[in-house]
């Protein structure tokens, strides 16, 4: 099923709470990212402030940090649903995994843009709920979109089949979605373009008619 999920990367906790504010009764699912400054040069808000700000939402969490399969156990306070390491900082991605899954998560690993697909073994994406590809390089919020993840979409596309979600992160319009879900994406996570509408609400509706219209 396809799915829109608005993201939160900010290093102000007070903007982290008011956002997480406007998406009550707006949408089911949010994606906070967390950086640790070794991943990218810039910085986020912590993991642990997180528990400061309880939430009905259901949170994927992406952690763009050094050895995310350290982080899995510091996750389980803040109950995300979903989990998701950048496979780049990944000594074993098989211990991030299944970590994560012992910790009843579903997981997810990330490619930042210049990754290449090959670069991490097939079998990997098949232990994943999801593979998140980012469209822009990682770590900061309003960059466009770079189309070099679409041949990348459809290598993910031809590993896992519909088996695993593939999603996107990154300069997202509407237009590029559509691009995205020809090419077999069906997670879309939107900053800008949905953040940026005076009206929350009727932007996540119009996103969700977008995706479900015919692909073709």
């Amino acid at each position: 099923m396809a799915e829109i999920v608005p993201t939160i990367l900010t290093a102000d906790f007070s903007e982290y709470i008011k956002k997480m504010h406007l998406l009550k009764g707006v949408c089911p699912r949010v994606q906070v990212d967390v950086i640790d400054g070794k991943f990218v040069g810039n910085q986020t808000i912590s993991l642990e402030s997180l528990k400061n700000e309880p939430t009905d939402l259901r949170m994927d969490l992406h952690l763009m940090v050094k050895e995310p399969e350290e982080w899995v156990n510091r996750a389980l306070e803040i109950l995300p649903d979903r989990l998701i390491g950048q496979v780049e900082m990944m000594y074993e991605p098989e211990k991030f995994i299944n970590r994560a899954t012992e910790g009843g998560f579903e997981v997810g690993i990330a490619l930042d843009l210049e990754t290449p697909v090959e670069s991490v073994p097939e079998e990997i994406y098949h232990m994943v709920d999801l593979v998140l590809l980012l469209s822009v390089k990682a770590g900061f919020s309003g960059q466009e979109f770079d189309e070099k993840v679409l041949e990348k979409i459809e290598k993910i596309k031809k590993i896992v089949g519909d088996l695993v979600g593939i999603g996107v992160d990154g300069g997202l319009t509407d237009e590029k979605i559509k691009l995205c879900q020809k090419k077999g994406a069906n997670i879309f996570n939107v900053g800008s373009t949905f953040w940026e509408a005076e009206d929350l609400g009727l932007r996540y509706n119009e996103l969700l008619k977008l995706i479900s219209e015919d692909r073709q």
